[in-house]
């Protein structure tokens, strides 16, 4: 029998619940920080000449070579962006603008919508996430929806797009569930919404799609036009009240394919949940669950459940899986923990990952996680984390974003690149792009 071994790293950070469906809570503004938590000022207000907001055209770049984007339009929150050499594509939320999809191009050094608005014709309007094989074709998520858009040839200029609906296949035919979107669900460590929604491709001719409980693959039938087929639908929730959401994928090739995704179930007093990661991976074989956990029924860690290993012992989402060899992954566990998962087994490393606080937040969750082939990236509330010869002996440390080493005051979503040196953070209200090592 094949051993699934999974590797966890694990932080001190307190785990957090709050409930799988949207909602309207905040976080407060000034809670108070836990005092084992260290912190770093605040940067200064954005009108002053060290903060990293500026007006100006040309970039501003902190002492760890992150230099400020100057975005179209203010109150862009940036939720996602796929890189590549020379470009990349986002896609953002804005209170009055929609869902907007930009592109970057370093030889224009400025960012520019490039989609057609019928996005925000759709009801319950949300960004999913993005992703492009090159630099003429693109792939976004919203609202339940995917689109894909194509370069128009020269002498042209701008994009042709097509859009598919998926469906929902969550509680199919439950009228306590018919009135809500499950693209959607509250995230607890953040407690802010967090999409179930996202496309995620191995090349241009092989392209997958995840929303609510089911994976979806772009693909022909039957010699038709290509279309989003089901392929996958995680539907064995323990209780009525549960929910299995897919929230990430990551592979190295056709035959080895990963699908990371929350079990998510409320407590008997109906007002905290609990959450606890499942893999699912495909192979020639097809699709299996490799990984799994039970909800505890009040605090405590994830258990093992149908005989399957569990990933990590935290409660939270497993999110940001990233492929490291055929039949291995590794992915940001609970926003405390590194985990690495491999199909054939290896031994277990350790790998503590501190927190950082910004000061008025209560949250120390980490947001998002990206390695290079040298270096872990991460980003927590107003900060990059950079590891380096992480392991035995590794350290971590705070990258500045500004001038004066603070924190901006904005959720940080995002941190991707192609390589130490081109490398990007985004958050609400900011796009910073790293070219030095």
């Amino acid at each position: 029998m094949r051993a699934w071994i999974l590797l966890v790293s694990a932080s001190t950070a307190s785990a957090a619940f709050a409930a799988c469906a949207t909602s309207d809570e905040t976080v407060p503004e000034h809670a108070s920080q836990d005092a084992s938590v260290p912190t770093v000022p605040e940067a200064a207000p954005s009108d002053a000449a060290s903060d990293v907001e500026t007006d100006a055209a040309v970039p501003i770049c902190s002492e760890a070579g992150w230099c400020t984007t100057s975005l179209p339009d203010r109150d862009l929150m940036m939720k996602d962006i796929w890189p590549l050499p020379g470009r990349a594509f986002a896609i953002a939320e804005s209170a009055t603008l929609g869902v907007k999809v930009l592109e970057w191009r370093d030889q224009d050094a400025a960012w520019k919508y490039i989609d057609d608005n019928t996005q925000n014709q759709l009801d319950g309007n949300y960004a999913g996430t993005i992703w492009a094989p090159n630099d003429d074709t693109v792939y976004y998520a919203v609202a339940s929806y995917i689109y894909r858009g194509a370069r128009l040839p020269p002498p042209a200029t701008g994009w042709s797009w097509s859009r598919q609906r998926l469906e929902d296949n969550s509680h199919v035919g439950d009228p306590a569930h018919a009135a809500h979107d499950h693209g959607r669900p509250r995230n607890p460590g953040t407690v802010e919404d967090y999409p179930a929604l996202g496309v995620w491709g191995i090349d241009a001719n092989d392209v997958y799609a995840w929303y609510s409980n089911t994976v979806y693959h772009w693909k022909s039938e039957d010699g038709g036009a290509p279309s989003w087929v089901a392929e996958y639908v995680a539907d064995d929730p323990d209780v009525e009240s549960e929910h299995l959401f897919f929230v990430s994928a990551a592979g190295s090739g056709a035959d080895d394919v990963w699908f990371a995704g929350v079990r998510n179930s409320w407590w008997t007093d109906n007002s905290h949940f609990g959450n606890c990661p499942f893999l699912v991976r495909k192979t020639p074989e097809g699709f299996a669950r490799v990984a799994d956990g039970a909800p505890p029924g009040g605090l405590g860690s994830c258990a093992e459940r149908g005989g399957l290993p569990r990933v990590g012992g935290a409660v939270g989402w497993l999110k940001d899986i990233q492929s490291t060899a055929p039949g291995a992954i590794i992915g940001l566990n609970a926003g405390r923990e590194i985990v690495q998962i491999s199909a054939e087994g290896v031994t277990v490393s350790v790998d503590p990952v501190p927190q950082f606080g910004a000061v008025n937040r209560p949250d120390a969750e980490l947001r998002s996680f990206w390695r290079s082939s040298s270096d872990t990236w991460l980003t927590a509330w107003g900060l990059v984390i950079r590891g380096q010869e992480t392991g035995d002996g590794g350290t971590y440390a705070i990258s500045p974003l500004s001038l004066n080493g603070a924190p901006t005051r904005a959720a940080m979503h995002r941190v991707r690149g192609t390589s130490d040196t081109n490398l990007w953070a985004i958050g609400n209200g900011y796009a910073f792009h790293k070219t030095t090592p």
